[in-house]
């Protein structure tokens, strides 16, 4: 059969009402139409394989979840030979030599009061956040027992559910989480707060996923990426999923910061050669 003969198609009229058109008789319709085949399939094809900078990126998530589900790390118990115990108004008392986990409600009011072998000169109370001590109290002087608050639960739990308070004088130290049972993490700032960060986040770097992958694209990529790792730790701190001891909860904001950096472009359709 001719290249431009449409004897073929002649036979084929029978299976049809309507006749082909003149720009559908010949070899050049062929030729179009297997171009336009081929560039579709390459399409497909390209969408199902991932890019080395994707795989890297899904790798990087992997390694994150898997952080996000093990349990908060047990805090140390009291050592030096001190004792501790801590007393709350309505839920009872504590022996916080051994406990690592400090159960209260929001109605509670805290004291605690620790012992020690020998007399000691300094003692420091410090509150945890993505393992970073913030200064609760600092006190000087030369006694072998300490005592500490009160403290209203009400006052801090507007703020955060979980604490993780951690203390150390001349010989002795300790931490313990508190955890306020009957608050939300939705109904406290540091839940909220974390939430709306992440979802800002993640909808700014999602946004990058189709972008030309620039330096300024992987700027801004870097910046929700860290938004949205602050707020997801936070956030799963509040939940009581992450410890807010341990320092290896800055993998949040730092992994979210370099993910950020990596996804810029990596769903974006490549400009295919012209047949």
């Amino acid at each position: 059969m001719a290249p431009d003969s449409t004897a073929h198609f002649e036979r084929l009229r029978t299976f049809s009402s309507r006749p082909l058109k003149a720009e559908h008789r010949g070899g050049r319709w062929f030729e179009s139409t297997a171009a336009h085949h081929q560039a579709f399939w390459r399409n497909v094809w390209g969408m199902s394989k991932l890019r080395p900078g994707a795989r890297i990126s899904c790798a990087f998530v992997l390694v994150l979840v898997g952080l996000a589900v093990l349990p908060a790390a047990v805090h140390a118990n009291v050592s030096g030979g001190c004792t501790a115990t801590g007393t709350a108004s309505k839920s009872g008392t504590v022996d916080l030599t051994t406990a690592t986990v400090w159960h209260v409600t929001a109605a509670d009011v805290l004291t605690g009061v620790a012992t020690a072998p020998g007399s000691q000169r300094t003692a420091h109370l410090k509150v945890d956040l993505f393992g970073i001590g913030l200064p609760l109290l600092d006190s000087t002087g030369t006694s072998s027992t300490g005592h500490a608050g009160p403290y209203r639960i009400a006052d801090y739990s507007p703020y955060t559910r979980v604490l993780a308070v951690a203390g150390n004088s001349t010989s002795c130290d300790g931490s313990v989480l508190i955890i306020v049972d009957d608050v939300s993490p939705l109904t406290t700032w540091a839940g909220v707060l974390g939430l709306i960060a992440a979802l800002l986040g993640l909808i700014g770097m999602l946004a990058t996923l189709t972008q030309v992958p620039t330096g300024n694209t992987r700027i801004v990529g870097l910046v929700v990426g860290l938004v949205a790792g602050v707020g997801l730790g936070l956030l799963l701190q509040e939940m009581a999923i992450l410890d807010p001891a341990n320092a290896l909860d800055l993998l949040f904001p730092g992994g979210g910061a370099v993910l950020g950096f990596l996804i810029p472009g990596i769903l974006r359709r490549q400009p295919t050669a012209a047949a």
